[in-house]
């Protein structure tokens, strides 16, 4: 019984340390479970407090980005070339429209006023879970009023936002566009200046950060336009290039192109000769960036509207990439031009003077083959005709004389192995495929180059180069952005002319020029000669061998038709390039480009306060008399006025001519401008500017101005500065545009 009674008692002593173990293993487990929750708190709670923070930021409120304002691209008279307008983006909270007849009615009303799918529209409407939903950006700001009007008399500010942003305009259209760039509709700037300096442009964008709506919080009852955190505004660029000069420059260019119909654009450069600053630079044909994505040439659109699929695309992609490029920057052989540093090379080096006697029979022999002139045979000229003549034998000749190391040395000295260093966009560094080395190059190599043939330069070296030639044979840095300004108009930096080196000395400079200027005066390219006004110049035309074919060696090959020159010639302040790629009608530089800058010319040197200094026979020649065209048929008068040098001006929609300005018989200014009127339409009226104390180029302008002719008398041959002491009109009468007004002058010294 006793033993019994000891067993049971051990029993019960084994059951309570065993439960005793079990509660201990339990708290322990509760202990290190406790331990765990908390170390795994402290883990979230502290350690990870940033990461968890975020996370409940994003899942209370939406983040967007706010557009900053753009800066503004201004021309040298601070004219604006692109500016950035405020617009705006509707966006939409699908998740707050409660009723489906909201959404019908949103879908129904407003796809009509702004302009979207009405079906896409709805369906946005039903994504219950979105807070944000872009309806349509860049939406004008007079619609974005007419919208918040709506919204809010609907009851319907809770479900929208509107949102500034801003579109990038270029006022002048297609004007300055292969330069410029653009921007995208996604404020994302894609070619050019805009791209170059999209940093110093963009500006930093801001924030608008929307609280989430789901405890059931009243909703806003209007609707307004919504900032937070403010945009910062970008810097603005004040560009060297006119507007004025750009704009004679592109009219000019785009009439040869047209005219001559080049077949693979063209392009015009005009520069400052003492700085390097470029005043325009122009491509046809071009573009319009406010329109980016259209195919601007209607041959191309054409050819491309009859493909389909990936050849259609890429057939798109292929075009707007040659709109976009800027041809100032591409390759091309330059022709004769060159012969301008072939030149400065012989007289550099003492190899040639102006008094140098060469031979031309029409060929150059040398190894063996014969090299062509393109004219039948200059026969015996000097130095200054060969200039004039634009002689190949002879320059041959004078390459003889350079020879390879010499011509290299020079080449490279003036800029022609490397980029020029011009803030744009696009320049390529010239590899040695394009050009010849002192060690790889052959006498015919030497004869071919000496006249512009067999290498390659871009537009914007070689007008590079003519600066030098023309300023005393400075290498200057072209550049194309003056100032940069802050959003307050002050000035951030200004860009400062750059020497690159000394090429040709000052005296060897002013030799070339004035053989230059007597080629354009009473040489072979006349058609750069401009009244009044000294120029010197070179014309080119080069032939693109590399598009031939051996089966078509003997046909008309492709060309490049060129002239570089400067004005005025005893004292240079511009150089003008203008290249046309591919005429058809007629192919040569003298015939197609060197009219084209003799106009550019004619029309900015008054422009830049350059004064005319005529001769007694040019003198002669100022003023010509008005043809009766009354009665004819506007084609009819359109001939006889060009037939008598003038201009004219249409007004009306018939077709033939009822009543002009000037009448008939009345003496003009040669280019003077008659007003021709096709229906009874009023006359156009101006008001007489002052002409009083004005030089005669300031005369010129202002008439043009005012739409008027001007009859200048008391201008002679004598030198000297003459200004207005009398006009026949008084200032300030009105007059139908076209009429005539006499002007007397008195140079300064009789005063």
């Amino acid at each position: 019984m006793l033993r019994k009674k000891e067993q049971t008692e051990q029993t019960a002593q084994q059951q309570r340390v065993a439960l005793r173990r079990r509660a201990f293993m339990l708290v322990l487990g509760i202990f290190l479970c406790f331990v765990l929750l908390a170390a795994n708190l402290f883990h979230v709670q502290v350690m990870q407090q940033d990461f968890w923070q975020q996370k409940a930021v994003a899942q209370q409120l939406s983040d967007v980005e706010i557009s900053a304002n753009r800066g503004q691209i201004y021309d040298a008279n601070m004219a604006v070339l692109a500016q950035t307008r405020e617009v705006c983006t509707i966006v939409m909270s699908p998740k707050n429209i409660l009723q489906e007849k909201t959404r019908v009615k949103i879908a129904d009303e407003l796809s009509e006023m702004l302009e979207v799918d009405r079906d896409a529209l709805y369906k946005q409407t039903q994504k219950s879970t979105s807070q944000y939903e872009v309806v349509k950006s860049k939406v004008d700001k007079a619609v974005g009023d007419k919208f918040i009007s709506w919204a809010n008399e609907n009851g319907l500010a809770g479900v929208f936002r509107v949102v500034t942003d801003y579109k990038r305009e270029y006022p002048l259209g297609s004007m300055l566009s292969t330069v410029m760039g653009f921007v995208g509709s996604d404020n994302v700037a894609r070619e050019g200046l805009e791209l170059k300096y999209n940093e110093t442009l963009s500006g930093i964008p801001g924030r608008m950060v929307i609280a989430q709506n789901t405890s059931g919080d009243k909703l806003p009852t209007s609707l307004d336009y919504e900032y937070t955190v403010n945009a910062v505004d970008g810097n603005s660029l004040v560009l060297t290039v006119d507007q004025y000069i750009q704009q004679v420059t592109e009219k000019y260019l785009a009439e040869a192109i047209a005219e001559f119909k080049a077949t693979n654009r063209g392009c015009a450069i005009v520069m400052d000769v003492d700085t390097g600053a470029i005043l325009a630079m122009a491509t046809k044909g071009d573009y319009d960036p406010n329109n980016y994505l259209e195919i601007s040439d209607p041959t191309a659109a054409e050819k491309i509207a009859q493909l389909s699929g990936d050849e259609r695309s890429e057939a798109i992609r292929q075009a707007r990439l040659r709109q976009y490029r800027n041809k100032a920057l591409d390759f091309y052989e330059p022709g004769s031009v060159f012969k301008t540093v072939t030149a400065s090379i012989g007289l550099e080096e003492g190899l040639v003077s102006e008094s140098s006697e060469f031979f031309c029979n029409g060929t150059y022999h040398i190894a063996d083959r014969d090299m062509d002139c393109w004219y039948a045979g200059h026969g015996q000229q000097n130095f200054r005709q060969a200039i004039a003549n634009s002689c190949n034998p002879a320059f041959m000749t004078l390459g003889g004389l350079i020879r390879a190391p010499l011509f290299c040395k020079y080449y490279i000295g003036f800029g022609f192995t490397t980029r020029t260093g011009v803030d744009l966009l696009g320049e390529q560094i010239p590899s040695s495929a394009l050009y010849y080395t002192a060690d790889t190059m052959t006498p015919v190599n030497v004869a071919a180059s000496s006249i512009g043939q067999t290498f390659k330069v871009t537009p914007l070296q070689m007008a590079t180069a003519l600066c030098a030639i023309a300023n005393g044979g400075k290498l200057m840095q072209p550049y194309i952005v003056q100032k940069v300004l802050d959003s307050e108009g002050n000035v951030i930096s200004n860009t400062e002319p750059i020497v690159r080196r000394q090429v040709i000395s000052a005296q060897t400079s002013q030799r070339v020029c004035d053989m230059l200027e007597e080629a354009v005066s009473g040489g072979a390219i006349g058609n750069a000669y401009i009244s009044g006004y000294r120029v010197g110049g070179k014309t080119g035309t080069s032939e693109k061998t590399e598009t031939k074919s051996e089966e078509d060696k003997d046909k008309n090959v492709e060309v490049i038709a060129s002239f570089g020159g400067f004005a005025p010639a005893d004292h240079p302040e511009v150089v003008v390039f203008v290249m046309v790629d591919e005429p058809q009608t007629l192919k040569s530089g003298a015939g197609v480009a060197a009219p084209v800058a003799r106009n550019i010319l004619r029309d900015i040197l008054p422009y830049l306060g350059v004064e005319p200094n005529y001769t007694e026979e040019e003198l002669a020649n100022l003023d010509h008399s008005v043809p009766q065209v009354t009665g004819k048929q506007l084609s009819v008068a359109a001939t006889a006025l060009g037939s008598a040098s003038l201009s004219y001006e249409t007004v009306g929609k018939g077709d033939k001519v009822v009543r002009q300005v000037p009448e008939s018989g009345v003496s003009i200014p040669k280019d003077g401008v008659v007003w021709l009127y096709t229906d009874d339409s009023e006359l156009k009226t101006t008001t007489v500017p002052d002409f009083s104390g004005k030089t005669l180029s300031q005369v010129n302008q202002a008439a043009k101005r005012a739409g008027l002719n001007v009859v200048v008398s008391g201008i002679n041959t004598s030198g000297g500065v003459a200004k207005v002491t009398k006009q026949s009109v008084a200032a300030g009468e009105s007059v139908p545009k076209g009429s005539v007004v006499t002007v007397q002058f008195t140079y300064e010294n009789n005063i």
